[in-house]
This record gives C-alpha cells, sequence and structure tokens, in this order.
C-alpha cells in the first residue's frame, strides 16, 4: 500500500513533523509512506497513492489518481478539498475534527475574560503605571460571565467543548445546529436550528461562531443579525472569517453597538497592516492560532494511524466527512 503525505503550508507548524513520519514507518513498516515537500513532488507520487494524508489537494491531481482509495485531512475543515471530484469517484474522505476542540475552547474563554473583565484596559495602564480604579468602575467596569447568555453557532466538537466551559462559569448557552436529532448536551441549555438563528441571537451577550464555512454559513451575521445582541456583546470567530460580514462588523465594534470582539480569522491573511481591526481598542486579534496545541501532530497521527489500521482491516473509519454537507 502506498501513502502519500502532502502537508506543505505557509505556516511550519501545520506541516507534518519528519519525526512524525518516522513513527508512521515504524508503526505500519509494509506501507509505503512517501512524504512530499513540495508540489511537485505530491503529483508525482499521487498517480500512485492508494491514501493521501492531506489538508488540501487538487482537482488535477485527483484525476491523475486513479488507485486512490481513501484522504484524510490533517485538519478538521474540509472546505479546501475537491469534496465534488471525491464523491464521484466513491472516495471516501475523514478529517481529524476535535482534536482542536480544548485549545480553541480555552482561547475563546480566554478572550472573552480579557474583554469581560477589561484586562485589556488594565494592562495598558499597567505599561502607563496609570492606577485606574476610577475610569473602570466609572466607564469601563468589567462584566461577569456568570448568569450572562451565550450563543454558540456551529455546536460540533468545539462548539460543545466552549460551551462545556462557559456553563462551568455558570452562562447559559444556547447551541445553534443543523442536526437535532442528535441528543442536547447536559451543559447546554437549549439547541436550536438554523432556521431559529434570530431568535437564539436576540438578548445573547457573546456570540461564538464555531461553524463550518459553508454556502449556507456565507455571511450568516451580517448587521441585522449582530442588532439583536445585547448592546456592548462580546463576539468571538474561531470558525471562518467568511461567516460574519466584515464591514458591519468592524461598523458595531465602532459605533458602540459591540462591546468587542475576539478574532482568529480575517477575510485576508495575514491582517494587512491597514486593516482599523488592528487599532480597536475592543478587539483581541490572534493570527490564526487558537487551535494550536504542543502535541498537535501527535494527536493527529494517532487519528490517523487508528484510521490506517481501519482501512487495512475494512471496517469503519472515524471521522468521516459528509461530501454534500462540506464537513
Amino acid at each position: 500500500m502506498n501513502v502519500l503525505i502532502f502537508t506543505v503550508w505557509p505556516v511550519a507548524f501545520w506541516n507534518t513533523p519528519k519525526s512524525e513520519v518516522v513513527r508512521l514507518r515504524e508503526r505500519f513498516p509494509r506501507i509505503n509512506f512517501t512524504h512530499a515537500e513540495t508540489e511537485a513532488e505530491a503529483a508525482a507520487a499521487i498517480e500512485t497513492a492508494d491514501v493521501a494524508l492531506a489538508p488540501r489537494l487538487s482537482a488535477a491531481m485527483i484525476e491523475r489518481a486513479p488507485g486512490l482509495r481513501w484522504v484524510h485531512s490533517t485538519a478538521a475543515a474540509v472546505g479546501i478539498l475537491p469534496l465534488k471530484e471525491l464523491a464521484a469517484r466513491g472516495i471516501p474522505v475523514s478529517n481529524s475534527r476535535g482534536i482542536q476542540a480544548v485549545p480553541i475552547a480555552e482561547h475563546v474563554i480566554g478572550g472573552l475574560l480579557a474583554l469581560a473583565r477589561r484586562f485589556n484596559r488594565m494592562l495598558d495602564a499597567q505599561r502607563e503605571r496609570r492606577w485606574i480604579q476610577n475610569e473602570l468602575t466609572r466607564d469601563a467596569w468589567p462584566w461577569s460571565l456568570h448568569g450572562a447568555n451565550m450563543t454558540i453557532l456551529g455546536l460540533g466538537t468545539i462548539g460543545q467543548e466552549v460551551a462545556r466551559r462557559a456553563h462551568a462559569f455558570g452562562m447559559r448557552v444556547t447551541g445553534i445546529r443543523r442536526r437535532l436529532d442528535q441528543p442536547a448536551p447536559p451543559f447546554v441549555d437549549r439547541v436550536v436550528g438554523p432556521g431559529q438563528l434570530d431568535e437564539a441571537l436576540r438578548g445573547s451577550d457573546v456570540l461564538v461562531i464555531s461553524a463550518p464555512f459553508v454556502a449556507e454559513t456565507d455571511r450568516m451575521i451580517g448587521a441585522e443579525q449582530l442588532a439583536l445582541l445585547n448592546r456592548g456583546a462580546i463576539l468571538i470567530n474561531v470558525a471562518r472569517a467568511g461567516i460574519v460580514d466584515e464591514p458591519a462588523l468592524l461598523a458595531a465594534l465602532q459605533d458602540g453597538r459591540l462591546g468587542g470582539a475576539v478574532l482568529d480569522v480575517f477575510e485576508r491573511e495575514p491582517l494587512e497592516p491597514s486593516n482599523p481591526l488592528w487599532a480597536l481598542p475592543n478587539v483581541i486579534v490572534s493570527p490564526h492560532s487558537a487551535g494550536v496545541r504542543p502535541d498537535h501532530w501527535a494527536a493527529v497521527i494517532d487519528v490517523f494511524s487508528e484510521n490506517l489500521s481501519r482501512f487495512q482491516r475494512g471496517e469503519a473509519l472515524l471521522n468521516l466527512v459528509t461530501p454534500n454537507a462540506g464537513y
């Protein structure tokens, strides 16, 4: 069996370490692993590949892979894989969802606490050696997470880990997801479908975006939806920038409709230095790093190894993607 490993990415962290390739070869000595480190190497290796471990492949590469029987993405998002072409060939796709859920949830709560408790204002004052007790209690008082309403758009692995932590802080949590046939987690107060989006947003103090970016979620959150949130609400986006109308978001932040935002994703990355989001005092900008964890690659390779063993035995794979849903 031939397995292509192709994870070339501009950010070094998202490239499979050679040590993890060595670990795969030790676990599966009878399988031939090709670790492609360039586009050209990947294009050549996929011609004889049975399996591809890759977060992205082009439609042209799929055409050149007559023996390809399974693709596993090292990421949770699969939007940059040619799902239509893979589905037409009956090639199953699995992903690495769940691996980044805990670090992203911690990032969400960390950013929320920073803005809610006004740590950003305190740190600025600390650097200037200013005692701002009166300033904070007069016009920028910290507010408590306890008793606040959080709405989570996308109650998958990430959304559920966020909800678990929000519940522990005493927040009331509403989750929005398509699959209403699944049981509601005990730490979520109510679960509604996308058709009840406006109802779920109305009166919310915090909106967390953790949904996949598909046609149905494109610009799902615009000016009308932001206006339904409580004045001074905080928006947190750890999914994809395209789910939120960025000009509407910027306007709501500038006029005080939104109290703040924690943003890990942007329309153009890296975020351009001229983008006004950088300068807003009520915005935390993180460089698409919410999902980073020290043992990320060990976890990815463990999931892939389990699936590779299942694939060899002809058993059902973990984390299968539904191609027409896009996740």
